[in-house]
């Protein structure tokens, strides 16, 4: 299989990433419940993870904390129920993902909050400008650093800036930019940043996080044992215990860490080969004349479409030769109305690290013949113009 589904979850995994859960399955113990010598392995490998994070991420001045969680999508509503509070007005934007629109249309809907969600300008991204004004009248603003669906980026020191002269708190998604997208917490002070363990990080599913200024006081999305206070009937008080009730995955956070060291080491040049491979496909997209929605390939996501097809056909024409991509909605249905595809969707390939010019290659030439079928009349032209897109790659290269 050739995958490009890397924004969905990275397929590429650091051997370390992998040992790190062989271990943790042959020497299985519950952090910082026990003193025998596993659980405080496990327990010292949480906290080794912990203090990496907040390193990389220019955050470890002791003004900020980090609560482990299963997902990326926990940590966003850790942070925004653990928050926000009756009255306060909320911006965020049509590009985000339903991590983000679900709880704050939620809490609309209850009558919680005041709601504003900021549109893309003619350019098909986020502006600072547009941002600015909308938090002069704002408490606190979720946002995204980079859409799933386009890759557009946000202007992440713009936004610091407006949040600080408008005094508003930020939640940063960082889901699909981090750590392509170069985060420091001292110039960009944020005050929460969320993040999956399982994709630009190349760690495994089941974690995530979310980095928070101490004095926030967040509330706990969930309340339980903690292996601290345990003569208390209430959960603390002090992060990161008060937020990580219940057994944490000792054995996914040590991989994490492993996944996140390699990932923050090959930063650069995995940037260059997902920007660089993305930019190709982009080309070969439109010299079938396909739709191409993605701007910005830096993030080497690119989402489609093929004239007069579903996007679920062509995902699903892709799946049947081999091709990993997903087709439909992307949970993100503000964007997908924003870009006019709200009723049948994009295809979005999204490239990893450990692509290579010939699985772009392969992948366009698989699309150029889904893009014939049921199309045998649409006329020469099409077909002329996409045998000059493909034949730009080198040579010798099988398309079987």
């Amino acid at each position: 299989m050739i995958y490009l589904d890397n924004a969905a979850t990275s397929a590429f995994k650091p051997k370390g990433v992998l040992d790190a859960l062989a271990y943790d399955l042959a020497h299985s113990a519950n952090s910082g419940r026990s003193g025998h010598r596993y659980a405080l392995d496990a327990a010292m490998k949480i906290e080794d993870c912990r203090h990496f994070l907040l390193s990389a991420l220019g955050a470890s001045d002791g003004g900020y904390g980090i609560a482990f969680t299963k997902n990326c999508t926990e940590a966003l509503n850790l942070g925004i129920f653990g928050f926000l509070r009756a009255g306060m007005r909320v911006v965020t934007t049509s590009y985000d993902h339903n991590s983000v629109l679900r709880p704050l249309f939620e809490l609309e809907k209850r009558g919680k909050i005041e709601l504003m969600v900021v549109e893309p300008d003619e350019n098909g991204f986020i502006s600072a400008a547009h941002m600015d004004s909308a938090m002069q009248n704002a408490d606190f603003c979720a946002v995204s650093a980079a859409s799933n669906v386009t890759g557009a980026r946000i202007d992440t020191d713009a936004l610091a800036a407006s949040a600080a002269k408008h005094g508003v708190i930020t939640l940063v998604d960082g889901a699909q930019a981090v750590p392509l997208v170069r985060i420091d917490m001292r110039k960009t002070p944020f005050d929460m940043l969320a993040l999956p363990g399982h994709k630009g990080l190349h760690g495994p599913q089941g974690t995530g996080c979310l980095i928070f200024r101490n004095d926030l006081m967040l509330q706990p999305l969930v309340m339980g044992g903690t292996g601290t206070a345990s003569d208390s009937t209430y959960q603390p008080t002090e992060p990161p215990e008060a937020l990580e009730a219940g057994t944490l995955f000792a054995g996914g956070i040590a991989a994490l860490h492993e996944g996140a060291k390699w990932s923050f080491a090959e930063r650069a040049k995995n940037a260059a080969v997902v920007k660089r491979l993305a930019g190709e496909l982009i080309e070969y997209l439109k010299g079938l004349n396909a739709e191409v929605y993605t701007k910005d390939p830096a993030l080497g996501v690119v989402s489609f479409n093929l004239k007069d097809k579903d996007s679920s056909f062509v995902a699903n024409a892709l799946a049947e030769r081999d091709f990993a991509v997903r087709g439909g909605l992307h949970c993100a249905p503000l964007a997908h109305k924003t870009l006019g595809t709200l009723s049948r969707g994009a295809v979005r390939a999204s490239i990893g690290s450990d692509n290579t010019e010939k699985d772009i290659y392969l992948f366009a030439a698989a699309v150029k013949k889904i893009n014939i079928i049921k199309r045998k009349n649409a006329g020469a032209d099409q077909s002329a113009r996409a045998g000059r897109a493909l034949r730009k790659f080198p040579q010798g290269v099988s398309t079987a």
